[in-house]
């Protein structure tokens, strides 16, 4: 079994300082190291009897991806081993939260969707630039860095757990052959078992957008394979039909970026 976590303990080095979120996936605690020095913070998996095995897989492929990764737009990683059997990940904690709590307060006004957007979209391009695809694209995926002196706010992706690079083995679709996603966000081609097209994360994109302008989601929250693919066939309502003053410019963005074939979305996110 793992060891059990308390405050105060060293795990290879890393004081645990405090609990920070304890979650059906992972638990995220603050740490200190003597030899690096900033905010940080420390995932561990569920690895108990009964956890699914996609988590562990998912896991393991945040482990492998993050250290390939670098920029703004992703937390820097520091260091990742194992503890009497309980892995463990650590990484720079971001300030700012993630755009999660903003659905409460939706519909946001266009020019905030639409803002958000284009931050979210930087962080996109800047991450396919690096060969990868985050492929779970969703407000609590993607953290509203504050503005520092001199410089702008800034959207970070965090939990690559789902994530693709062109360069390394794709663990998830070696042991699953399931749509892998969450399922109100989940683009058409990875329902089909797609996972290496940029262009699943505009699709994403778009959800989110959706939702932040409108209230809804654009294809609910569908849980069993049938329900995924009827995106494959069924258009969402156009935002307008729900908020009928968002401004025509914005909704052709949101409806572009949700089209069923990727070759008719915007071609990158830079886009």
């Amino acid at each position: 079994m793992p060891v059990k976590l308390a405050q105060g303990m060293q795990l290879d080095g890393f004081e645990l300082l405090a609990p920070l979120h304890q979650g059906g996936m992972a638990t995220l605690w603050r740490v200190a190291h003597p030899d690096h020095p900033g905010p940080l913070l420390m995932k561990l998996p569920r690895i108990g009897y009964g956890e699914a095995a996609t988590q562990i897989v998912g896991f393991e492929v945040e482990r492998m991806l993050m250290p390939v990764l670098a920029g703004p737009h992703v937390p820097r990683f520091v260091a990742s081993g194992d503890f009497e059997d309980q892995p463990w990940l650590v990484m720079e904690q971001v300030p700012g939260d993630t755009l999660r709590p903003l659905l409460e307060q939706a519909p946001l006004p266009a020019e905030r969707v639409a803002a958000l957007g284009a931050l979210a979209a930087t962080a996109l391009q800047d991450l396919h630039r690096q060969g990868a695809v985050h492929l779970d694209v969703k407000p609590s995926n993607l953290l509203l860095r504050p503005a520092e002196a001199g410089g702008e706010a800034r959207i970070v992706l965090i939990d690559f757990g789902l994530s693709h690079h062109q360069h390394l083995p794709d663990l998830l679709a070696e042991q699953f052959h399931v749509p892998i996603g969450t399922g109100p966000y989940i683009a058409p081609e990875q329902v089909l078992g797609v996972r290496n097209d940029p262009r699943s994360d505009l699709f994403a994109l778009g959800v989110t957008l959706y939702h932040l302008a409108t209230g809804e989601r654009p294809f609910g929250n569908p849980t069993g394979e049938g329900g995924l693919k009827r995106r494959l066939y069924r258009d969402p309502p156009p935002p307008r039909a729900l908020k009928p003053d968002l401004p025509r410019w914005l909704q052709e963005i949101v409806l572009r970026c949700l089209e069923v074939d990727p070759d008719a979305r915007y071609p990158t996110a830079a886009q």
